[in-house]
């Protein structure tokens, strides 16, 4: 289903307390089939009361509301129009939402002209395609770099190797590089690659103080997620198959 323009407003859980709570209104608009316009507007409510030093200990700023309006490419679009073609939009009692239930509404104004409004069936989907479109905001205006991952499996064999992955969210794109006994190959692969990819890796628990915080040499498989730590995952054998098979 091609549309012209889709508005989301949506807001976390009532029990959700500052300053993890938040809202945004998110407005999107499809040019001539090639790009998609964005307005988007985060908000953190209720963090008066909080001192700064906690807002910092939680990773968090006292400015953190955010506004952004521009243009993401073609690729953004299509991920929008398959989105819309698997939602249904149902009607729904704002006074009759729990405690623990997420606020959305959806206006989608089709190609027909017709006018649908709801919450979608599949929030949860939703939920995670806005997270990917926050980050690329965030990178367009270099709050954020693009995702970095790099794993290192150092067997002292004749097969060491060196895996590089690049994903822009702006884009929407995933660069790989492999070196294989210092022989470099590139290549491209589909943004669900990323998806899985980032599935496996935070389905594990990183310790911070066990990490390396140099590039390792010894034997050994290790990881490093754009940051200065390296993990040892020598002990993880689903995420090794996972990265090697990229």
């Amino acid at each position: 289903m091609s549309f012209k323009t889709i508005q989301i407003r949506y807001q976390t859980a009532r029990s959700l307390p500052a300053p993890y709570a938040y809202f945004y209104v998110l407005t999107a608009q499809a040019i001539a089939s090639q790009s998609l316009q964005i307005d988007l507007a985060i908000t953190y409510p209720d963090r008066d009361d909080i001192d700064d030093d906690e807002l910092i200990a939680e990773g968090y700023t006292r400015d953190d509301d955010f506004k952004w309006s521009g243009r993401l490419p073609k690729t953004w679009l299509s991920a929008f129009d398959t989105f819309i073609g698997k939602t249904q939009l149902q009607e729904f009692d704002e006074e009759k939402l729990g405690e623990d239930d997420d606020y959305w509404e959806v206006e989608l104004d089709v190609s027909t002209g017709s006018i649908k409004k709801g919450r979608p069936n599949n929030a949860e989907d939703w939920q995670y395609l806005m997270q990917e479109l926050i980050q690329a905001s965030y990178e367009l205006v270099g709050r954020e770099r693009p995702f970095e991952l790099t794993y290192l499996d150092f067997s002292g064999k004749q097969n060491d190797m060196e895996l590089r992955l690049t994903a822009s969210f702006a884009e929407r794109t995933v660069q790989i590089v492999t070196f294989i006994n210092k022989r470099e190959q590139r290549k491209t692969v589909p943004w669900s690659v990323l998806q899985h990819t980032m599935a496996e890796v935070y389905n594990h628990e990183f310790e911070e103080e066990e990490a390396q915080l140099k590039r390792p040499r010894q034997e050994g498989q290790w990881l490093n997620i754009g940051s200065d730590e390296w993990y040892d995952v020598s002990e993880m054998p689903s995420l090794q198959k996972r990265l090697r098979n990229l």
